[in-house]
């Protein structure tokens, strides 16, 4: 059994680990899907993420992602048991990337992911982008709305920035409304040396770290796995290392990374995937890393890659890596050998 995270003012309770489901039923059948989605509830997991538009890119079908968890919820009956987490405000793709945080628009895409995933109410709903020319008291007044009447428990902000989510947060506390309790940023072992971030999204930096140590958020990263560059690079056949040299994770930087980590982890005796899930969950506040949905070996590989702790010096090593601080490659090396 996985251990367990509550988000701060709330009975919420999810697992170490959140599964993040944007293609569920793309890349397998839905019976797969649902497949998935069982074996997840049945080693330990209880939250799962999706959002409005999830696989909307993908021709044929509208809000796909939530469609099918909704079909399994109806199908097995768990919705009690699953902090089910969705997100609402992302633009429409044949609309100019225009966000949608109006009231309006945000009680729309609310009523419509109640009824496709088929509940009353969301446990985690998160404002999938920001619109920084809105004033954050507009968008909190909607938004606590929607806890008030009780279908929506807790919110969150997704690909927000560090300022935005205090100015909301301030604004919140001194009206006495709901505030984000927790986000979703880019964030993984390499997302610091990471080139070709699109222009919308928003990732873990100094000032984020800083707020969500001091404000008691909840940390949910996405790709919160690199895409597998750590694991294909150093542990995949010709094809995979050939995938990871190809991808956005292939810098200078990460490579050096990712010799550490090779190290920290045959000496932990784990795969490396273990080590860039605990480097994250291993920081002085709450992180609950999203993981992908591809098959039950993938799955099973991350539930137990959940179990390891990294080691206080190999996390601190590793810290000094991701921030890049002059020398500290050469330092490593020569403490180490």
């Amino acid at each position: 059994m996985m251990d367990r995270v509550r988000f701060p003012g709330t009975d919420i309770e999810i697992s170490a680990l959140c599964l993040g489901v944007a293609e569920i039923g793309v890349r397998q059948t839905e019976i797969e899907a649902h497949r998935l989605l069982d074996y997840w509830v049945q080693h330990g997991g209880n939250c799962v993420d999706t959002a409005r538009v999830y696989s909307d890119w993908i021709p044929g079908e509208k809000h796909r992602s939530e469609r099918i968890v909704g079909d399994w919820l109806k199908a097995t009956g768990v919705r009690g048991q699953i902090v089910l987490a969705t997100k609402a405000g992302h633009p429409l793709f044949d609309n100019s990337w225009r966000v949608r945080l109006s009231p309006s628009e945000l009680q729309q895409d609310l009523e419509g992911s109640l009824e496709t995933l088929g509940t009353d109410y969301i446990d985690v709903w998160f404002l999938h982008r920001d619109n920084e020319t809105l004033p954050v008291e507009e968008i909190i007044d909607s938004c606590d709305a929607f806890v008030r009447d009780g279908r929506v428990k807790a919110l969150g902000a997704a690909n927000w920035t560090a300022r935005r989510i205090r100015k909301a947060n301030d604004y919140a506390s001194r009206a006495g409304k709901a505030g984000f309790v927790a986000t979703q940023l880019f964030w993984n072992l390499g997302s610091r040396h990471y080139r070709g971030l699109e222009s919308t999204l928003r990732s873990m930096d100094d000032d984020a770290e800083q707020l969500h140590e001091a404000a008691n958020l909840v940390a949910m990263p996405y790709s919160s796995q690199a895409g597998g560059f750590f694991s294909n690079w150093l542990e995949g056949d010709n094809v995979t290392r050939l995938k990871a040299e190809q991808s956005g994770y292939a810098t200078k930087a990460n490579f050096q990374i990712a010799r550490l980590a090779g190290e920290i982890a045959r000496r932990n005796r784990v795969p490396v995937g273990a080590v860039v899930l605990a480097f994250l969950r291993s920081h002085p506040f709450k992180v609950v890393p999203i993981i992908g949905c591809g098959t039950p070996a993938h799955l099973a590989a991350s539930i137990e890659a959940s179990d390891f702790v990294l080691p206080d010096a190999d996390w601190k090593s590793l810290r000094d890596v991701t921030n890049h601080k002059p020398g500290w490659f050469h330092r490593y090396l020569w403490k180490r050998h």
